[in-house]
Formats: structure tokens, C-alpha cells, sequence
């Protein structure tokens, strides 16, 4: 009989993969937060520009002796479409922070996990039992819940961030018949490099000179943004997905504190209901597929 991997961990090591999965959501929140105090004052095409070029240059520098192994042409066109949809998530995500309160973006973009159970359905073929389906559409309510639409409040800048969650499913789906032929970082380096080469495109007609204290801000995200996905992948490598990917949620405690603390938001009773709402779903399908 085979033991699970999370049976053998020990409690010391249990909360050691939940504290760098809390680690990395934090870091996550925080780059939001950096990018929510430049974003009335630099472009976002240059915001984005900035990201992709500090990345591609930590990532080479890190990587050196084996870009040559990482680079690679296999499913090309499925590693640029996947690069793509990340490219517009993130820019969704970005914009979005600029446009409303951080929680309130950061919950409603945390459709994506039950909008991947449904991509995975009809574009993957999985198998998504009732249960899961109810789960999903539980789900939406919770967002339909934040973003009030034909109610009075209605801002239609939550359609933002709703379109970087469709854009994060479309991504992830993507990752998973790739992944069979390309390695985790070498589908990382293309999509740096992918993001880059686009994000440049736009910058002829986007470019206005940051001042210090913007370039801080920028450098500064870029690097939350790359040691996020790092310990993402510690998380991940260190522990079960059950274990570890429910504490991704506390992306939205952070959020609002953040969103308090800096920039004097404070959620209403409407995004923390939905936010409970998305959560439960959430961590039903989470359990049903750890199942």
C-alpha cells in the first residue's frame, strides 16, 4: 500500500509549504500595490513593457548555462498562444488595479480556477461531475454578488478584471497538454520572451520618461511579481496541491488590507459575501479533484 505525500510530511513541514504558498500570495498583493500607486502616472503599455524586460533579464541571468536547453520549438504556436493569454491576463490585472479598489479586483478575477474546471470540461474533455458544475455556478453568483451588474453601483470596471480571469483559464488550460513536452521553466522563459517582444511593439508610441521613484516602484514589482511565482512553485514542489492551494485565497485577506492600509479602501459587505461565496466553491472543487 502506497502512502500519500502529505502523510508523510511533518507538521513542521505542512506549515512550512503553507507559509511560502502565504508567502507568495502576499508578494503577489504587494506587486498589485506597487502597481496600483504608479498606474495614474505611467502608461500601462509601459508598466506592462517594464515587467516583462526586468523579468527576461533576472530570468537570463539566472539561467545562463542552460538557455540554450531551454529555448526550445516544441508546440510553439501552443507556447505562444499560452504566452499571450498570460500577456493579457496580467495586463487585465493590471489595469483593473488602476480602476478599482485592490480587493475588489482580486476577488472577482478569482473566477479562474472554477472557469479552468469548466474550460477543462469542453476544451480538455475531462470528466466534471454535477457536484462541480453546481460548485461553478455557485461561483459566478459570488461574482455576480461583487460586481452588482443593473444595480445602481454597477461599475463596468469589473468587467476588467473578469476578462483576466477568462484570460488566466484560457492560460492555464493551455499549460497542462504543453507541459507534457516542455519543462515548467522553459515554458516561464518563452513567455517572458514572448511578453517582452510584444510589450515593445507598443512602446514607440507609449515611452514617457519615469521618474525615480516610478522606476523604484516598477523594479520593485517586477521582482515581487518574479519571487511570487517562485515560491508558487516551492509551494507546489513541497507539498500536495490540497494541502497548499486553498491558502492562495489569502490573496484576498492581503489585498484588503493592503488596499486599507495604503490606499484607504475598504471592502463592502457585498465583496466580502461574494469573496465567502467564491472561496466555498472554490475549495470544493479543490477537494473534489483531490479526491
Amino acid at each position: 500500500m502506497t502512502v500519500s505525500v502529505s502523510t508523510q510530511m511533518t507538521p513542521r513541514a505542512r506549515l512550512t509549504a503553507i507559509a511560502i504558498m502565504c508567502l507568495a500570495s502576499l508578494c503577489f498583493i504587494t506587486m498589485h500595490g506597487f502597481i496600483k500607486t504608479v498606474r495614474g502616472d505611467v502608461p500601462i503599455g509601459m508598466i506592462i513593457w517594464s515587467q516583462y524586460t526586468i523579468q527576461a533579464v533576472l530570468l537570463t541571468t539566472l539561467l545562463a548555462p542552460r538557455l540554450r536547453s531551454l529555448v526550445t520549438t516544441r508546440m510553439l504556436g501552443l507556447q505562444v498562444l499560452r504566452a499571450l493569454a498570460l500577456m493579457a491576463a496580467v495586463s487585465g490585472m493590471f489595469v483593473a488595479v488602476g480602476l478599482m479598489p485592490l480587493a475588489d479586483a482580486i476577488t472577482i478575477a478569482f473566477v479562474a480556477p472554477l472557469m479552468i474546471t469548466a474550460a477543462a470540461a469542453f476544451i480538455l474533455k475531462e470528466r466534471v461531475t454535477v457536484g462541480q458544475w453546481i460548485a461553478i455556478l455557485v461561483g459566478f453568483a459570488g461574482v455576480l454578488i461583487v460586481i452588482r451588474p443593473g444595480s445602481s453601483i454597477f461599475d463596468a470596471a469589473s468587467l476588467v478584471p473578469l476578462g483576466a480571469a477568462v484570460c488566466v483559464a484560457l492560460y492555464q488550460t493551455l499549460t497542462r497538454p504543453i507541459s507534457q513536452a516542455v519543462t515548467p521553466v522553459s515554458m516561464l522563459y518563452t513567455a517572458t520572451l514572448v511578453g517582452l517582444f510584444v510589450s515593445a511593439l507598443a512602446l514607440p508610441f507609449v515611452w514617457e520618461t519615469p521618474d525615480l521613484r516610478q522606476i523604484a516602484y516598477l523594479a520593485a514589482a517586477a521582482c515581487l511579481g518574479a519571487a511570487a511565482h517562485f515560491l508558487l512553485i516551492r509551494a507546489y514542489y513541497a507539498a500536495p496541491a490540497s494541502l497548499v492551494a486553498p491558502f492562495a485565497y489569502t490573496e484576498i485577506v492581503w489585498s484588503s488590507a493592503i488596499g486599507f492600509a495604503v490606499f484607504g479602501d475598504i471592502p463592502d459587505s457585498a465583496t466580502l459575501i461574494g469573496a465567502a461565496v467564491l472561496i466555498a466553491s472554490g475549495l470544493y472543487l479543490l477537494r473534489r479533484a483531490s479526491t
